[in-house]
């Protein structure tokens, strides 16, 4: 019997707003999948802040139940791509902003998904400004 895997954008281009939460999407656990592997790729367009992957094992999730997922260096990361720090974020600052595709793997039985864009420490954390760029795409395969 084939296992019937998906691809879905998490989140579309953030243009200039400041912070994005994206959909949440069902993950392997939600399906009774029991892999649990997760892989993001984010595509970068000279992009300043910050970047989190959360999950939750809740059904029905209130804005408690996320948690930040923090990518295993030595596991999670393909070549090119930015580690994860023990904080749960990948960060990148305006002399050396993320203009390419990343990816990610993680694993985990998560009920649901998401990312996070979070340049609140930026700035005056509301104002936009175009050499902070942006995330063009996020997308989830499971």
């Amino acid at each position: 019997m084939p296992i019937n895997r998906r691809s879905v954008t998490l989140m579309s281009a953030t243009g200039t707003e400041m912070n994005k939460v994206s959909d949440i999407v069902k993950g392997d656990s939600y399906y009774g999948y029991t892999d649990g592997i997760h892989t993001i790729q984010v595509i970068y367009n000279s992009f300043v802040g910050r970047f989190r992957i959360q999950a939750t094992l809740s059904l029905d999730p209130a804005e408690n139940d996320w948690f930040d997922i923090v990518v295993d260096p030595n596991t999670g990361l393909y070549a090119g791509s930015t580690p994860w720090n023990e904080n749960g974020y990948v960060q990148f600052n305006s002399m050396a902003p993320a203009d390419n595709s990343q990816a990610y793997t993680f694993q985990g039985n998560y009920a649901y998904v998401r990312t996070k864009m979070d340049r609140e420490y930026i700035g005056d954390g509301v104002t936009y400004d175009e050499s902070y760029g942006q995330i063009s795409r996020v997308i989830l395969s499971s």
